[in-house]
């Protein structure tokens, strides 16, 4: 009789439309997947169309990138130049030859507006390689490890760090003022420095740099990168890596 009672009042519940204890409400589930599928069906889009392009040149949407080490040994270049970020606007542009990093992070945030369902909100793009467990060394970053990046240039509005120590030496001094055309920038990967203009030449030795944090509109990796435990993912709201 129990059992029989057990059935009508599920029976019951069910006419009523309200779904039973212990079953798993599907429909509510799904829709309430909607908008985040959507959001990243968008996101994707926008990849595609260069607002938020794979290779981070970046023009119309600010990111930070944010590392706890960066190692470079053969130092880094730096000019002044334009860029077209919903318009015109003064940008350092950095340029780093091969760079050791303990850690990186690239986050964007982008309001996706989609048609007919209309605005989903802001939401974050974090791109990320963790730091390791244990700090790494210059020294180590320099011998291959961590994060590996070669011909790293990035458009910065802001780049600041805790310290920066830029080596150099009698015979390979950097210099400040260089021009922004010079062999030392071009070396770093800057190839469009304009001649006669303002440019920092620190390539007469190692730079190394701790807590980078850049506020930037681009960069571009024109070698070959290593991430280790890279992770791509997208959240709801400005929520960095």
């Amino acid at each position: 009789m129990q059992h029989e009672t057990s059935n009508v009042e599920t029976g019951n519940v069910e006419s009523r439309g309200v779904e039973p204890r212990g079953v798993t409400r599907w429909r509510r589930s799904a829709f309430l997947a909607v908008p985040a599928t959507a959001a990243v069906a968008a996101m994707a889009t926008a990849m595609v169309q260069g607002a938020l392009a794979a290779n981070l040149s970046l023009t119309s949407v600010p990111f930070t990138l944010s590392s706890r080490t960066v190692a470079a040994p053969q130092g880094i270049g730096a000019v002044m130049h334009t860029i077209d970020a919903g318009g015109p606007k003064g940008a350092a542009e950095v340029g780093i030859a091969k760079a050791g990093l303990d850690g990186i992070c690239v986050h964007a945030v982008q309001t996706v507006n989609l048609p007919v369902i209309g605005s989903l909100g802001t939401w974050s793009l974090n791109i990320s390689s963790p730091a390791a467990a244990t700090p790494l060394t210059s020294d180590q970053l320099v011998a291959g490890a961590g994060l590996q990046a070669n011909k790293l240039v990035l458009d910065a509005q802001s780049l600041k760090a805790a310290t920066a120590t830029l080596h150099a030496s009698d015979t390979t001094p950097n210099v400040i003022g260089a021009a922004a055309d010079g062999a030392g920038i071009k070396g770093a990967g800057i190839t469009d420095g304009t001649p006669g203009q303002f440019g920092l030449d620190a390539t007469g030795g190692r730079t190394d740099i701790k807590n980078l944090n850049a506020d930037a509109n681009g960069a571009t990796i024109s070698g070959a990168i290593t991430l280790p435990d890279l992770a791509i993912g997208i959240a709801h709201g400005d929520k960095g890596c």
